[in-house]
């Protein structure tokens, strides 16, 4: 064994010998034979190491770009999307039908933004809230002004069907933390009964669209969702913000069997969770692209935004949030799109412009929510945390 490695040894100095002079001799040959080629050599390698470590920054320069193009799309969008449906000679269709809910005042401020972008970019006009009991005349007057058709029904929930059945069941495999249900939420299962409709789009009021997206009309499935994956993030579900379905009465019924079924047994599903049994356990579903449900981070094509999850998400619900930006701050925006935050200031310009051209300032300054001191304030919504007022 000894011998073995003394003799591995002794062969060291030949291989890196036998390895080495070739390369000397090479470069001799180089630096006698044509010199600039030595040099060129070297000043080659330098500048495809400098090529590799710019990479990067051309990589941001170049989303940039495209969000630089997009921002100008949406203007150009926002300003003649209805021209185009007019020269396009794209009626609205009496058989597809724009649905969220509204069960408190509160909702009825996103739901203003998402009907005005609707108006702003779809070609088709037909527009449904279900609203509860709960919802105030004059909020209903100012959604009745964007285009929304009022159809009054019965606010569902978990809270709902406990007392339908006769106690608390919020308990089991899908039992929710005190406070965590969502009031209303079930609600949106009234529209599978209204099938003089072919398909309906339905959105959580705090949805925006951003572009046109007329064409999920036209997907021939029962149902198709937007998965709550995003790019990064894996999770085996979709997200009931936004959908795309064919509303049928036997569906209806067969998903408020299953709701009270789950419940009896263990306790009651959100929404999400019984659509995702309904349809999802027997593959009846399509998934939607990223874009048509873009949530908590910016990735593009953004074709809508959501102001999805609870107040301690980020951004939080711009109605209710402690900060908003002036109306000036507002009007001024002009930039590309980047973080979450500009979304906050996007759906704000929505909103100033709507209540003007609505003609609902009047009533917004009745309501709760107006803030006279930061809508015509000159602290910059970035700044407004720190700020004393605040």
């Amino acid at each position: 064994m000894n011998l073995t490695y003394t003799a591995e040894k002794a062969r060291r100095p030949t291989i890196i010998a036998v390895t080495l002079i070739p390369i000397i001799i090479a470069l001799i040959f180089l630096v006698t034979w044509r010199p600039l080629l030595f040099t060129y050599f070297f000043r080659y390698a330098k500048l495809i190491v400098s090529e590799a470590s710019e990479d990067e920054v051309r990589r941001q320069e170049n989303k940039l770009e495209v969000a630089y193009k997009e921002w100008r799309m949406y203007q150009i969008e926002s300003h003649f999307g209805q021209d185009w449906c007019k020269k396009k000679q794209i009626e609205s269709r009496s058989d597809v039908l724009w649905l969220t809910i509204v069960v408190d005042d509160r909702f009825a401020v996103p739901a203003l933004v998402l009907g005005h972008s609707i108006r702003t970019f779809s070609c088709h006009k037909n527009m449904m809230v279900l609203i509860s009991g709960s919802v105030s005349e004059g909020t209903s007057k100012a959604l009745k002004s964007v285009g929304w058709e009022i159809r009054l029904v019965e606010e569902m929930d978990c809270d709902w069907l406990d007392e339908k059945l006769g106690g608390d069941r919020n308990t089991g495999l899908f039992g929710k933390p005190l406070g965590y249900r969502i009031k209303g939420t079930h609600t949106r299962l009234h529209a599978w009964k209204y099938t003089q409709y072919s398909k309906i789009i339905y959105a959580d009021a705090d949805y925006m669209l951003m572009t046109n997206n007329d064409r999920l009309f036209d997907i021939p499935d029962d149902f198709a969702a937007a998965p709550s994956s995003r790019p990064g993030v894996v999770n085996p579900a979709f997200n009931a913000g936004f959908l795309v379905f064919r509303p049928d009465a036997r569906y209806y019924q067969e998903i408020m069997n299953l709701w009270e079924d789950t419940t009896r047994k263990d306790t009651c599903p959100d929404d999400q969770v019984l659509l995702w049994h309904y349809y999802a356990d027997s593959g009846n579903w399509k998934a939607l692209s990223f874009s048509s449900n873009v949530r908590h981070i910016i990735y593009r094509p953004l074709n809508s935004y959501h102001f999805a999850g609870a107040q301690n998400y980020h951004p939080p619900k711009p109605w209710s949030a402690k900060c908003r930006p002036s109306r000036k701050e507002a009007q001024d925006y002009d930039r590309p799109i980047l973080v979450p935050d500009d979304m906050v200031l996007i759906f704000w310009k929505n909103l100033y412009e709507l209540l003007v051209k609505y003609n609902l300032e009047d009533w917004w300054r009745s309501t709760e929510l107006f803030r006279p001191a930061q809508e015509f304030g000159i602290v910059p919504y970035a700044d407004c945390s720190n700020h004393d007022e605040f």
